[in-house]
Protein backbone atom coordinates (compact mmCIF):
# COMPACT_ATOMS: atom_id res chain seq x y z
CA UNK A 1 0.00 0.00 0.00
CA UNK A 2 1.12 3.38 -1.07
CA UNK A 3 0.73 6.22 0.98
CA UNK A 4 1.84 10.11 0.18
CA UNK A 5 2.31 11.61 3.42
CA UNK A 6 1.27 15.23 3.83
CA UNK A 7 1.24 15.20 7.50
CA UNK A 8 2.44 14.15 10.56
CA UNK A 9 0.80 11.37 11.96
CA UNK A 10 -0.74 7.89 9.88
CA UNK A 11 -3.45 7.22 12.37
CA UNK A 12 -4.70 3.30 12.68
CA UNK A 13 -7.93 1.93 14.33
CA UNK A 14 -6.95 -0.93 16.60
CA UNK A 15 -8.05 -3.26 19.60
CA UNK A 16 -7.15 -4.88 22.74
CA UNK A 17 -8.65 -8.31 21.36
CA UNK A 18 -7.06 -8.00 17.77
CA UNK A 19 -5.01 -10.21 16.37
CA UNK A 20 -1.03 -8.26 16.42
CA UNK A 21 -0.10 -7.59 12.97
CA UNK A 22 3.56 -6.53 11.52
CA UNK A 23 3.32 -3.24 9.92
CA UNK A 24 6.34 -2.39 7.83
CA UNK A 25 7.36 0.93 6.66
CA UNK A 26 9.58 1.62 3.81
CA UNK A 27 10.84 5.25 2.07
CA UNK A 28 12.51 5.16 -0.89
CA UNK A 29 12.92 1.01 -1.01
CA UNK A 30 14.50 0.99 2.37
CA UNK A 31 12.67 -0.12 5.48
CA UNK A 32 12.74 2.85 8.28
CA UNK A 33 10.13 1.02 10.85
CA UNK A 34 8.66 -1.36 11.84
CA UNK A 35 6.10 -1.89 14.26
CA UNK A 36 3.45 -4.53 16.00
CA UNK A 37 -0.15 -3.33 15.98
CA UNK A 38 -3.12 -4.97 17.15
CA UNK A 39 -5.21 -3.30 14.02
CA UNK A 40 -8.86 -4.24 13.83
CA UNK A 41 -10.92 -2.64 10.97
CA UNK A 42 -14.07 -3.57 11.98
CA UNK A 43 -14.37 -3.21 15.80
CA UNK A 44 -11.67 -0.81 17.25
CA UNK A 45 -11.47 0.44 20.59
CA UNK A 46 -9.62 3.75 19.90
CA UNK A 47 -6.64 4.88 17.20
CA UNK A 48 -3.05 5.15 17.90
CA UNK A 49 -0.91 7.53 15.96
CA UNK A 50 2.63 6.95 14.45
CA UNK A 51 4.95 9.73 13.92
CA UNK A 52 6.20 9.87 10.48
CA UNK A 53 7.05 13.79 10.81
CA UNK A 54 11.09 13.04 10.94
CA UNK A 55 10.75 11.26 7.80
CA UNK A 56 9.58 14.49 5.48
CA UNK A 57 6.49 14.57 3.27
CA UNK A 58 6.51 11.85 0.25
CA UNK A 59 5.72 8.50 -0.47
CA UNK A 60 5.61 5.43 2.09
CA UNK A 61 4.88 2.15 1.32
CA UNK A 62 3.49 -0.27 4.34
CA UNK A 63 2.71 -4.02 4.40
CA UNK A 64 1.02 -5.94 6.16
CA UNK A 65 1.99 -9.46 7.54
CA UNK A 66 0.24 -11.19 8.43
CA UNK A 67 -1.68 -9.72 4.90
CA UNK A 68 -5.16 -7.70 5.39
CA UNK A 69 -6.21 -4.46 4.58
CA UNK A 70 -5.01 -1.25 5.74
CA UNK A 71 -7.38 1.31 6.93
CA UNK A 72 -5.60 4.11 7.69
CA UNK A 73 -6.23 7.97 7.71
CA UNK A 74 -3.54 11.17 7.71
CA UNK A 75 -3.15 14.12 10.54
CA UNK A 76 -1.80 16.79 12.12
CA UNK A 77 -3.48 15.88 15.59
CA UNK A 78 -2.72 12.57 16.95
CA UNK A 79 -6.30 12.31 18.17
CA UNK A 80 -5.74 12.44 21.64
CA UNK A 81 -7.35 15.49 22.65
CA UNK A 82 -11.01 14.84 22.85
CA UNK A 83 -10.98 13.51 26.48
CA UNK A 84 -7.70 13.70 27.73
CA UNK A 85 -7.10 12.39 31.29
CA UNK A 86 -10.79 11.53 31.84
CA UNK A 87 -11.56 8.54 31.59
CA UNK A 88 -12.73 5.41 33.88
CA UNK A 89 -9.61 4.34 35.39
CA UNK A 90 -7.71 7.16 34.99
CA UNK A 91 -5.19 7.30 37.79
CA UNK A 92 -4.96 10.88 39.30
CA UNK A 93 -2.21 11.17 41.63
CA UNK A 94 0.33 8.87 39.14
CA UNK A 95 1.67 9.81 35.97
CA UNK A 96 0.38 7.72 33.19
CA UNK A 97 0.70 8.73 29.08
CA UNK A 98 -1.95 9.74 27.09
CA UNK A 99 -2.11 6.86 24.93
CA UNK A 100 -0.13 3.73 24.67
CA UNK A 101 1.98 1.10 27.27
CA UNK A 102 4.21 2.55 29.60
CA UNK A 103 7.03 0.83 31.30
CA UNK A 104 10.32 1.45 33.25
CA UNK A 105 10.96 5.00 34.23
CA UNK A 106 14.18 6.00 32.16
CA UNK A 107 16.74 9.24 32.01
CA UNK A 108 15.32 11.32 35.07
CA UNK A 109 17.08 14.15 35.09
CA UNK A 110 16.56 17.16 36.49
CA UNK A 111 17.46 20.89 34.20
CA UNK A 112 16.73 24.61 35.16
CA UNK A 113 13.89 23.99 37.54
CA UNK A 114 12.24 20.83 35.62
CA UNK A 115 12.04 17.51 36.52
CA UNK A 116 12.09 15.17 33.20
CA UNK A 117 10.56 11.94 32.91
CA UNK A 118 11.08 9.34 30.55
CA UNK A 119 10.14 6.10 30.03
CA UNK A 120 9.75 3.09 27.81
CA UNK A 121 7.18 3.31 25.47
CA UNK A 122 5.03 1.73 22.96
CA UNK A 123 2.94 4.54 21.29
CA UNK A 124 0.58 2.04 19.08
CA UNK A 125 -0.51 -0.60 22.07
CA UNK A 126 -1.88 -1.21 25.18
CA UNK A 127 0.89 -4.09 25.95
CA UNK A 128 4.67 -4.19 26.20
CA UNK A 129 6.72 -3.61 22.66
CA UNK A 130 7.75 -1.46 20.27
CA UNK A 131 10.22 0.43 22.79
CA UNK A 132 10.38 4.09 22.47
CA UNK A 133 11.29 6.60 25.31
CA UNK A 134 8.57 8.71 26.19
CA UNK A 135 8.91 11.99 27.81
CA UNK A 136 7.06 14.09 30.49
CA UNK A 137 8.22 17.31 32.51
CA UNK A 138 7.21 18.53 35.80
CA UNK A 139 7.74 21.41 38.15
CA UNK A 140 6.52 19.75 41.04
CA UNK A 141 6.81 15.86 40.51
CA UNK A 142 3.13 15.58 40.56
CA UNK A 143 1.29 17.67 37.71
CA UNK A 144 3.17 16.10 34.38
CA UNK A 145 3.05 17.40 31.09
CA UNK A 146 3.88 15.15 28.00
CA UNK A 147 6.24 16.18 25.53
CA UNK A 148 7.30 14.62 21.81
CA UNK A 149 8.63 10.74 22.17
CA UNK A 150 12.38 11.79 22.62
CA UNK A 151 13.75 8.77 21.33
CA UNK A 152 12.20 6.54 18.61
CA UNK A 153 13.65 2.72 17.45
CA UNK A 154 16.05 2.64 14.30
CA UNK A 155 17.93 -0.29 12.50
CA UNK A 156 20.38 -0.90 16.04
CA UNK A 157 17.31 -1.74 17.68
CA UNK A 158 14.52 -0.66 19.95
CA UNK A 159 15.13 1.69 22.83
CA UNK A 160 15.64 -0.04 26.24
CA UNK A 161 16.25 1.37 29.43
CA UNK A 162 19.06 3.99 30.51
CA UNK A 163 19.67 7.23 32.35
CA UNK A 164 20.69 10.53 31.75
CA UNK A 165 23.13 13.73 32.54
CA UNK A 166 23.30 17.39 32.64
CA UNK A 167 26.81 18.11 30.82
CA UNK A 168 27.73 21.08 33.07
CA UNK A 169 31.27 20.96 32.50
CA UNK A 170 30.56 20.42 28.35
CA UNK A 171 32.79 17.07 28.36
CA UNK A 172 31.37 16.18 25.21
CA UNK A 173 31.61 19.72 23.61
CA UNK A 174 27.83 19.95 22.57
CA UNK A 175 26.85 22.65 24.73
CA UNK A 176 25.61 26.14 23.36
CA UNK A 177 25.79 29.12 24.53
CA UNK A 178 24.28 29.75 27.98
CA UNK A 179 22.59 25.76 28.38
CA UNK A 180 24.24 22.26 28.75
CA UNK A 181 23.25 19.49 27.14
CA UNK A 182 21.25 17.03 28.25
CA UNK A 183 22.91 13.67 27.79
CA UNK A 184 20.39 10.23 26.98
CA UNK A 185 22.54 6.91 28.03
CA UNK A 186 20.52 4.13 26.68
CA UNK A 187 20.02 0.47 25.33
CA UNK A 188 19.78 -0.22 21.77
CA UNK A 189 18.08 -3.68 21.69
CA UNK A 190 19.02 -5.37 18.72
CA UNK A 191 17.22 -8.27 17.21
CA UNK A 192 14.01 -7.09 18.97
CA UNK A 193 12.59 -6.16 15.53
CA UNK A 194 13.10 -6.75 11.77
CA UNK A 195 14.93 -3.20 11.33
CA UNK A 196 17.52 -4.62 14.08
CA UNK A 197 17.52 -8.41 12.86
CA UNK A 198 20.89 -9.90 14.10
CA UNK A 199 22.21 -7.02 15.84
CA UNK A 200 23.08 -7.08 19.56
CA UNK A 201 22.50 -5.10 22.74
CA UNK A 202 24.58 -2.43 23.11
CA UNK A 203 25.04 0.89 24.81
CA UNK A 204 24.23 4.16 22.83
CA UNK A 205 24.25 8.00 23.67
CA UNK A 206 21.43 10.74 22.48
CA UNK A 207 21.82 14.55 23.33
CA UNK A 208 19.72 17.76 23.28
CA UNK A 209 21.07 21.28 22.82
CA UNK A 210 17.57 22.88 22.87
CA UNK A 211 16.76 21.89 27.02
CA UNK A 212 15.19 18.14 25.80
CA UNK A 213 12.46 19.02 23.10
CA UNK A 214 14.80 16.98 20.63
CA UNK A 215 17.28 14.70 20.75
CA UNK A 216 19.76 13.34 18.64
CA UNK A 217 22.30 9.75 18.32
CA UNK A 218 25.73 10.61 19.02
CA UNK A 219 27.73 9.61 15.93
CA UNK A 220 29.93 7.47 18.11
CA UNK A 221 27.26 4.79 19.05
CA UNK A 222 27.40 2.20 20.60
CA UNK A 223 29.75 4.07 23.24
CA UNK A 224 29.61 0.44 24.55
CA UNK A 225 29.77 -2.74 23.02
CA UNK A 226 28.00 -5.78 23.63
CA UNK A 227 29.49 -7.16 26.97
CA UNK A 228 27.36 -10.35 28.00
CA UNK A 229 23.97 -11.76 25.31
CA UNK A 230 21.34 -8.96 26.70
CA UNK A 231 23.22 -6.42 28.79
CA UNK A 232 21.71 -3.36 29.26
CA UNK A 233 19.82 -0.22 31.23
CA UNK A 234 22.92 2.17 31.98
CA UNK A 235 23.07 4.36 34.98
CA UNK A 236 25.53 6.89 34.69
CA UNK A 237 26.77 8.91 37.46
CA UNK A 238 30.46 11.58 38.50
CA UNK A 239 31.75 10.16 40.74
CA UNK A 240 33.10 12.61 43.10
CA UNK A 241 36.07 11.53 44.35
CA UNK A 242 38.38 11.69 41.12
CA UNK A 243 35.47 13.42 38.84
CA UNK A 244 35.72 9.91 36.14
CA UNK A 245 32.42 8.86 34.89
CA UNK A 246 31.06 5.79 36.26
CA UNK A 247 28.28 3.36 34.50
CA UNK A 248 26.58 0.59 36.22
CA UNK A 249 24.61 -1.82 33.94
CA UNK A 250 23.24 -4.88 34.19
CA UNK A 251 24.94 -8.11 32.32
CA UNK A 252 23.07 -11.18 32.98
CA UNK A 253 21.68 -13.16 35.64
CA UNK A 254 22.12 -11.34 38.33
CA UNK A 255 25.46 -9.82 37.58
CA UNK A 256 26.09 -5.98 37.46
CA UNK A 257 29.43 -4.27 36.06
CA UNK A 258 30.57 -1.05 36.84
CA UNK A 259 32.21 0.95 33.98
CA UNK A 260 34.96 4.02 34.29
CA UNK A 261 34.75 7.25 31.23
CA UNK A 262 36.89 10.32 31.37
CA UNK A 263 35.05 11.49 28.52
CA UNK A 264 32.10 9.88 28.48
CA UNK A 265 32.30 8.08 25.13
CA UNK A 266 35.28 5.47 25.79
CA UNK A 267 34.07 3.29 28.53
CA UNK A 268 36.35 -0.09 30.41
CA UNK A 269 34.94 -2.39 32.64
CA UNK A 270 36.61 -2.03 36.25
CA UNK A 271 34.44 -4.29 38.69
CA UNK A 272 31.49 -6.90 38.24
CA UNK A 273 29.04 -7.62 41.05
CA UNK A 274 26.92 -10.09 41.98
CA UNK A 275 23.20 -8.59 43.30
CA UNK A 276 21.33 -12.07 44.81
CA UNK A 277 17.73 -12.31 43.79
CA UNK A 278 17.47 -9.34 41.60
CA UNK A 279 18.20 -8.37 38.05
CA UNK A 280 17.91 -5.57 35.57
CA UNK A 281 18.00 -1.98 35.62
CA UNK A 282 20.66 -0.70 38.19
CA UNK A 283 20.83 2.76 39.96
CA UNK A 284 23.79 3.50 41.56
CA UNK A 285 24.16 6.63 44.04
CA UNK A 286 25.67 8.31 47.12
CA UNK A 287 23.58 9.20 50.51
CA UNK A 288 24.87 10.14 53.92
CA UNK A 289 23.80 8.70 56.82
CA UNK A 290 20.66 9.85 59.32
CA UNK A 291 21.87 9.05 63.18
CA UNK A 292 20.38 5.63 64.68
CA UNK A 293 16.91 6.01 65.11
CA UNK A 294 17.42 3.60 67.90
CA UNK A 295 19.02 6.47 70.15
CA UNK A 296 17.03 9.05 69.24
CA UNK A 297 12.71 10.04 69.60
CA UNK A 298 10.84 8.32 66.74
CA UNK A 299 9.56 11.33 64.88
CA UNK A 300 6.86 11.64 61.66
CA UNK A 301 9.22 10.65 58.74
CA UNK A 302 7.99 14.38 57.46
CA UNK A 303 9.85 16.12 59.70
CA UNK A 304 12.82 14.12 59.57
CA UNK A 305 14.43 15.99 57.01
CA UNK A 306 15.77 18.37 59.78
CA UNK A 307 17.68 15.41 61.51
CA UNK A 308 21.36 16.19 61.51
CA UNK A 309 23.31 13.75 59.34
CA UNK A 310 26.53 12.00 59.89
CA UNK A 311 29.51 12.52 57.79
CA UNK A 312 30.00 8.81 56.56
CA UNK A 313 28.41 8.89 53.34
CA UNK A 314 27.76 5.53 51.50
CA UNK A 315 26.40 4.37 48.01
CA UNK A 316 23.81 2.29 47.53
CA UNK A 317 23.45 0.17 44.31
CA UNK A 318 19.80 -0.76 43.71
CA UNK A 319 18.31 -3.59 40.81
CA UNK A 320 14.81 -3.51 39.68
CA UNK A 321 13.35 -5.85 42.30
CA UNK A 322 14.67 -3.32 44.63
CA UNK A 323 16.87 -5.42 46.65
CA UNK A 324 20.19 -3.26 47.46
CA UNK A 325 23.33 -3.61 48.92
CA UNK A 326 24.99 -0.56 50.91
CA UNK A 327 28.97 -0.06 50.69
CA UNK A 328 31.82 2.41 50.40
CA UNK A 329 32.70 3.91 47.07
CA UNK A 330 36.55 5.18 46.37
CA UNK A 331 35.62 5.72 42.50
CA UNK A 332 38.05 2.42 41.63
CA UNK A 333 36.03 -0.13 43.49
CA UNK A 334 32.23 -0.52 45.26
CA UNK A 335 33.04 -2.31 48.46
CA UNK A 336 30.22 -3.68 50.14
CA UNK A 337 29.37 -3.44 53.93
CA UNK A 338 27.05 -6.23 53.99
CA UNK A 339 24.37 -8.77 52.65
CA UNK A 340 21.89 -7.83 50.09
CA UNK A 341 18.81 -5.94 52.02
CA UNK A 342 15.19 -5.43 50.43
CA UNK A 343 13.59 -2.47 50.31
CA UNK A 344 9.90 -3.43 48.74
CA UNK A 345 7.80 -6.38 49.89
CA UNK A 346 5.05 -5.55 46.94
CA UNK A 347 4.97 -6.92 43.53
CA UNK A 348 3.76 -3.32 41.91
CA UNK A 349 6.66 -1.63 42.09
CA UNK A 350 9.41 -1.75 39.96
CA UNK A 351 12.90 -0.73 37.79
CA UNK A 352 13.33 2.10 40.26
CA UNK A 353 15.15 4.92 39.28
CA UNK A 354 16.47 7.91 40.66
CA UNK A 355 16.86 11.69 39.46
CA UNK A 356 19.91 13.16 38.57
CA UNK A 357 21.41 16.57 38.88
CA UNK A 358 18.97 17.91 41.65
CA UNK A 359 20.72 20.96 42.80
CA UNK A 360 22.81 21.01 46.32
CA UNK A 361 20.51 23.57 48.26
CA UNK A 362 18.06 20.64 47.47
CA UNK A 363 20.15 17.47 48.64
CA UNK A 364 17.44 15.20 47.91
CA UNK A 365 17.37 11.73 46.60
CA UNK A 366 14.33 11.09 44.72
CA UNK A 367 13.06 7.96 43.17
CA UNK A 368 10.11 7.10 41.04
CA UNK A 369 9.24 3.40 40.19
CA UNK A 370 6.76 1.83 37.46
CA UNK A 371 4.11 0.42 38.84
CA UNK A 372 2.98 -2.61 37.12
CA UNK A 373 -0.83 -3.05 38.19
CA UNK A 374 -2.90 -3.59 34.96
CA UNK A 375 -5.09 -1.19 34.01
CA UNK A 376 -7.79 -2.50 31.80
CA UNK A 377 -9.93 -1.64 29.00
CA UNK A 378 -8.49 1.48 28.41
CA UNK A 379 -6.79 3.46 25.72
CA UNK A 380 -3.55 3.20 28.03
CA UNK A 381 -1.83 1.09 30.32
CA UNK A 382 0.17 1.23 33.24
CA UNK A 383 1.36 4.30 35.65
CA UNK A 384 4.20 5.22 37.55
CA UNK A 385 4.39 5.09 41.90
CA UNK A 386 4.04 8.28 43.65
CA UNK A 387 7.62 10.04 43.69
CA UNK A 388 9.72 9.41 47.13
CA UNK A 389 12.75 10.69 48.96
CA UNK A 390 14.98 8.52 50.20
CA UNK A 391 17.43 8.08 52.72
CA UNK A 392 19.79 6.22 54.48
CA UNK A 393 19.18 5.29 57.86
CA UNK A 394 21.31 3.50 60.75
CA UNK A 395 18.96 1.08 62.63
CA UNK A 396 21.01 -0.47 65.44
CA UNK A 397 23.96 0.51 63.71
CA UNK A 398 22.88 -1.24 60.26
CA UNK A 399 22.18 0.83 57.13
CA UNK A 400 19.18 0.65 55.57
CA UNK A 401 17.79 2.13 52.92
CA UNK A 402 13.86 4.26 53.56
CA UNK A 403 11.51 6.00 50.98
CA UNK A 404 8.85 8.45 51.99
CA UNK A 405 6.27 10.42 49.42
CA UNK A 406 7.97 13.44 48.57
CA UNK A 407 7.09 16.83 50.47
CA UNK A 408 5.58 18.21 47.62
CA UNK A 409 2.39 16.78 48.41
CA UNK A 410 1.37 18.62 51.25
CA UNK A 411 0.65 21.76 49.19
CA UNK A 412 -2.14 19.90 47.89
CA UNK A 413 -3.70 18.86 51.66
CA UNK A 414 -7.01 19.74 52.05
CA UNK A 415 -9.47 19.14 55.08
CA UNK A 416 -6.98 17.95 56.79
CA UNK A 417 -8.15 15.92 59.88
CA UNK A 418 -5.73 14.95 63.12
CA UNK A 419 -6.98 12.41 65.77
CA UNK A 420 -4.83 11.67 68.59
CA UNK A 421 -4.90 9.28 71.46
CA UNK A 422 -6.99 6.56 69.61
CA UNK A 423 -7.67 3.55 71.78
CA UNK A 424 -9.67 1.26 69.20
CA UNK A 425 -10.56 -2.37 70.15
CA UNK A 426 -12.30 -5.61 68.25
CA UNK A 427 -15.08 -4.31 70.41
CA UNK A 428 -15.03 -0.50 69.81
CA UNK A 429 -13.31 -0.34 66.15
CA UNK A 430 -12.81 3.52 65.27
CA UNK A 431 -14.88 4.57 62.01
CA UNK A 432 -13.50 7.70 60.07
CA UNK A 433 -15.80 8.09 56.82
CA UNK A 434 -13.78 8.86 53.56
CA UNK A 435 -14.78 10.49 50.14
CA UNK A 436 -14.00 9.05 47.55
CA UNK A 437 -11.23 11.03 46.18
CA UNK A 438 -7.44 11.10 46.93
CA UNK A 439 -6.55 10.54 50.50
CA UNK A 440 -3.02 10.93 52.16
CA UNK A 441 -3.03 8.80 55.55
CA UNK A 442 0.27 8.73 58.39
CA UNK A 443 -0.60 6.44 61.45
CA UNK A 444 1.90 6.75 64.53
CA UNK A 445 1.10 3.63 66.41
CA UNK A 446 2.41 2.84 69.94
CA UNK A 447 3.86 -0.55 70.91
CA UNK A 448 3.20 -1.66 67.33
CA UNK A 449 4.70 -5.20 68.38
CA UNK A 450 1.98 -5.66 71.10
CA UNK A 451 -0.69 -4.53 68.68
CA UNK A 452 -2.97 -7.00 65.88
CA UNK A 453 -5.41 -4.72 63.85
CA UNK A 454 -6.74 -3.91 60.35
CA UNK A 455 -7.02 -0.86 58.57
CA UNK A 456 -9.49 -1.39 56.42
CA UNK A 457 -9.91 1.30 52.82
CA UNK A 458 -12.36 1.53 50.65
CA UNK A 459 -12.28 -2.82 51.06
CA UNK A 460 -8.70 -3.64 51.25
CA UNK A 461 -7.47 -4.19 54.38
CA UNK A 462 -4.15 -3.87 55.83
CA UNK A 463 -2.91 -5.80 58.60
CA UNK A 464 -0.67 -5.31 61.11
CA UNK A 465 0.38 -8.62 63.26
CA UNK A 466 2.30 -7.54 65.72
CA UNK A 467 2.67 -10.58 67.33
CA UNK A 468 4.64 -11.97 64.02
CA UNK A 469 6.06 -9.04 63.19
CA UNK A 470 4.58 -8.51 60.09
CA UNK A 471 2.40 -6.13 57.80
CA UNK A 472 -0.28 -7.69 55.29
CA UNK A 473 -1.89 -6.52 52.09
CA UNK A 474 -3.49 -9.02 50.29
CA UNK A 475 -1.17 -11.84 49.25
CA UNK A 476 2.11 -9.32 50.26
CA UNK A 477 3.46 -8.93 53.86
CA UNK A 478 6.54 -7.17 54.81
CA UNK A 479 8.62 -7.64 58.17
CA UNK A 480 8.92 -4.94 61.15
CA UNK A 481 10.02 -3.84 63.90
CA UNK A 482 8.91 -1.44 66.36
CA UNK A 483 11.34 1.98 67.39
CA UNK A 484 10.75 3.07 70.99
CA UNK A 485 7.82 1.46 71.53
Amino acid sequence: MKIFCEHRYLLFPVSAHAQKKSLRFLRDGLPVLDLELSLDNVTPDFEVAVDIGRFGTGEIVLSCIPEMEIRVRQSDDPGWQANPYKERFRPHFHFSAKRGWINDPNGLVYYRGTYHLFYQYNPVGCTWGNMHWGHAVSLDLLHWEEWEIALFPDESGTMFSGSAIIDTENTLGLNPPDQEAILLFYTAAGNTSVLSKDKLFTQNLAYSVDGGHTFHKHGRNPIVPQIAEGNRDPKVIQSPVNGHWVMALFLAGTRYALLSSKNLLDWVVFQELELPGDSECPDFFPLRVVGDRLETTVEVPREESSEPVDSQEYWVLCGAADRYQVGTFDGHRFIPDGPVKRLHYGSHSYAAQSWSDIPAFDGRRIRIAWNTFDIPGMPFNKCMTLPCEMSLRSFAGEQRLCTWPIREIEAHHRNVRIENNIAATSENPFHMPLAPCAHDLSLRIRNPEAATFTLSLFGLDIVCDGLNHQLKCQEKSTPFEGCDG
